[in-house]
């Protein structure tokens, strides 16, 4: 066993690693983030109008160009994700998909034709910077190439990110619901990437039939259900600022460490005190991003319709 667990290491230690041996996944990664960006400050800002005269119902959403606009753009991010999992490892995709806050702080600077603040600044620069060190540093690898994992993990992990969601739809407004609603939203986002990208690799290891049968195939569309509920009810919450860094936090969060337990992935060992350092200051730049206060301002030249 001990000789069979060095020879799958050193295979492991074969497989191409980092953002440079990935190239086209890196690219559709950033690609995603982007458009994870302009479809959430969209959302938001359609969900707030519809929220203003009491509680938020779908059919009004669906009238508004805007929620319509930022469906478009979540939907074409959520298939360029897809197919950054099929091409990098979860531990690359998730964390650069963080860069969709700096995306919206951008969006919303222009839609409100005004500069972002200082702390602001700061809090972009700080999580690009950790990003950039922490996908350089930690050269995220794929594992072994096992087949998706089989079992009751994947059926726990679906079942515990949907009681999460459903439990925190019984929330009302205002910044701590959103935060709340951000955080599972995420959770099961994490969840979600994970079981994608083992589905994919389902299907060059065991092909279509084989990977009907397996658990991931189906928690994957169940996870990814629920991660967009909650982050419909993190949007309605009324907070961009607490709802978005926690929808974006908690994700790779979530995706990294369950990518390493059920997938196998590798991070670079001998450098993990400059990558953890790094993921730390990405945070701290999302935490200062979160500081602007209250919520996203309202884009210039936009009339609130019942």
């Amino acid at each position: 066993m001990t000789a069979w667990a060095a020879a799958a290491s050193a295979s492991a230690q074969d497989l191409p690693r980092g953002a440079g041996e990935h190239l086209p996944g890196t690219v559709l990664a950033l690609v995603a983030a982007l458009l994870f960006g302009l479809g959430s400050v969209l959302q938001h800002e359609a969900a707030a109008r519809a929220a203003a005269g009491g509680r938020l119902r779908m059919r009004t959403l669906v009238r508004q160009r805007t929620w319509l606009l930022g469906q478009v753009a979540t939907t074409t991010g959520t298939g360029a994700q897809v197919a950054a999992l099929a091409l990098a490892p979860v531990a690359l995709v998730q964390p650069l998909l963080a860069g969709a806050l700096v995306a919206a702080l951008g969006v919303r600077a222009v839609r409100a034709r005004q500069l972002p603040s200082r702390t602001e600044w700061a809090g972009a620069v700080l999580t690009v910077g950790g990003l950039v060190v922490f996908v350089v540093a930690a050269r995220p690898g794929r594992g072994m190439p096992d087949g998706p994992p089989s079992g009751w993990a994947p059926v726990v992990a679906v079942a515990l990110v949907v009681l999460a969601v459903a439990a925190t739809a019984r929330l009302g407004t205002g910044p701590g619901p959103a935060l709340a609603c951000g955080v599972t939203g995420g959770l099961a986002a994490g969840v979600a990437a994970v079981l994608v990208s083992a589905a994919l690799t389902g299907l060059e290891t065991a092909g279509v039939t084989g990977t009907l049968v397996r658990p991931a195939l189906w928690g994957a569309v169940v996870a990814s259900v629920a991660s967009q509920v909650g982050a419909q009810q993190a949007y309605g919450r009324g907070s961009l600022n607490w709802s978005l860094p926690a929808l974006v936090v908690f994700d790779p969060l979530t995706a990294v460490p369950a990518a390493r337990l059920l997938l196998d992935e590798h991070l670079e060992p001998g450098r993990a005190g400059v990558w953890g350092c790094a993921a730390l200051v990405a945070v701290v730049g999302v935490v200062l991003l979160t500081r602007s206060g209250g919520q996203a301002p309202e884009p210039a030249g936009t009339a609130v319709r019942g």
